[in-house]
């Protein structure tokens, strides 16, 4: 199997160089195989984490070494990580019926990469990340209290000159995505199973508007996917929202034939936000006016303040 290697820089006001305080290189270097574990599962699964045991192929596309570290100022990690075009062979072989996989040449390197560009830009429409993925990046905060700083990436995709980076502004970001992301909603939907991944037990369901929408099913096996395969079906499970509202996915609980009362339940529910967001009420009512536009939607917690400030706004 083929591995790329992959340098982590890290900042200190101390130059430590090669003599790192264990402490924090520690921490960091806890947190880094988790993270990319559950990056290469949420590109590939559409969720970053999953009950029961790991495929094989996720193991061994997330086996990551770390192999050497260098600096006199600065302190640079150095891993090496399989590409995932030969680590997870037997997605690759499979007919694609389902969203673009990776590049064959990328690492799990490369994902978190990705994902750290679109935190660092507050990007609420990702679907690269979840809320356990920003946790996981949270916990970056472990190595970065204090004896580092700033955790610089860079190596295959990513070229030294335009690396990206984690800090205490980018772990900030990712918990104000997390805090802003509505928590999931059970519900109950029928449609069409269009697509399927048996690999990763993945499905698209196209609902009667057309519409099509990402799942994962739980627990089972393929057989259930393929029994089901464009065919009318009910699913009872959670929708799982991106920190902008929209659907990320739904995880699936059950899947059954539909009946014809089914069919009445075609619509995917709305989020229940943790905090009122009064601009997004205003600008989905603006064909109303006045208090009509919040009618039904307001909690009575904000102050005038923010009250006042929400509508000059979006007036």
């Amino acid at each position: 199997m083929r591995y790329v290697q992959h340098q982590i820089q890290l900042d200190s006001t101390s130059g430590y160089g090669r003599r790192v305080p264990p402490r924090a290189t520690g921490a960091l270097l806890m947190v880094i195989p988790t993270v990319i574990q559950r990056a290469i599962r949420m590109r590939f699964e559409g969720r970053s984490t999953a009950v029961g045991r790991q495929a094989v192929w996720l193991e061994s596309a997330s086996d990551v070494r770390f192999i050497d570290h260098y600096g006199e100022e600065t302190t640079t990690l150095v891993f090496e990580a399989p590409v995932l075009g030969e680590a997870a062979e037997e997605i690759y072989r499979q007919p694609d019926m389902f969203t673009p996989l990776p590049r064959p040449e990328d690492t799990g390197f490369d994902l978190l990469g990705d994902i750290l560009v679109d935190v660092a830009e507050g990007n609420g429409e990702s679907d690269r990340f979840d809320v356990p993925l920003l946790n996981q990046i949270g916990h970056f905060q472990k190595g970065l209290d204090g004896d580092f700083q700033r955790a610089s990436f860079w190596g295959n995709r990513f070229e030294e000159g335009a690396s990206v980076h984690i800090d205490s502004d980018v772990i900030e970001i990712a918990r104000q995505l997390r805090e802003n992301t509505p928590s999931p909603r059970r519900l109950r939907i029928s449609g069409v199973l269009d697509m399927i991944r048996a690999s990763t037990l993945g499905f698209a369901l196209k609902l009667a508007d057309g519409q099509e929408v990402r799942g994962v099913l739980q627990q089972g096996n393929a057989d259930k996917l393929h029994e089901h395969f464009q065919r009318e079906i009910v699913v009872l499970g959670k929708a799982v929202y991106r920190s902008s509202g929209r659907l990320l996915r739904i995880d699936a609980d059950e899947m059954s034939p539909a009946s014809e009362a089914d069919r009445f339940y075609s619509e995917i529910p709305k989020p229940t936000r943790k905090r009122l967001d009064l601009k997004e009420i205003v600008r989905e009512q603006q064909h109303k006016k006045g208090l009509a536009a919040i009618l039904g939607e307001w909690p009575g917690d904000e102050s005038d303040e923010e009250v006042e400030r929400a509508l000059e706004e979006v007036s």
